[in-house]
């Protein structure tokens, strides 16, 4: 089985309502309704990995 990546992603504001458009590299578009709060606690667990894999001690190159 072949996983896709994602190739782009936008956040749109419609009414007062948001989507989180992921596209994928094989063309696939994923819409997903969301609150300001939703897409707030996407953007703090983004900051957390992140921050937490930059933590992370990379390997010497030998």
């Amino acid at each position: 089985m072949m996983t896709a990546s994602l190739s782009h992603f936008a956040v749109e504001l419609h009414g007062d309502r948001y989507c989180l458009r992921l596209t994928l590299d094989d063309g696939t578009v994923l819409a997903v309704p969301a609150t300001f709060d939703q897409l707030d606690q996407l953007g703090e667990e983004i900051d957390r990995r992140l921050d937490a894999d930059q933590e992370i001690p990379l390997p010497q190159d030998l």
